[in-house]
């Protein structure tokens, strides 16, 4: 059975929420590993306050990849933003 592209972009769409609030919930967590991990100390306010926790998180399924059409023509991209 093939899946429509109807199915596909619902999940995509549900993969990319299951990302983001993976992130979101765990944002005190991944900070932590980056103060543990790196020579760099800004604390999370900070981050927070520059804007650097807004990132923006794709999801490309491997058969959307063409040669010669970067991210293929399943590319969707998505703003984090907390």
């Amino acid at each position: 059975m093939a899946v429509s592209q109807q199915e596909k972009d619902e999940w995509r769409d549900f993969l990319l929420q299951e990302v983001v609030s993976f992130l979101a919930a765990r944002k005190d967590e991944i900070h932590a590993n980056y103060v543990r991990g790196s020579s760099g100390q800004v604390p999370l306010e900070h981050l927070e306050s520059e804007g650097l926790l807004d990132v923006e998180v794709a999801i490309t399924f491997l058969q959307d990849k063409r040669p010669g059409w970067g991210m293929g023509k399943g590319f969707l991209g998505m703003n984090l933003i907390q």
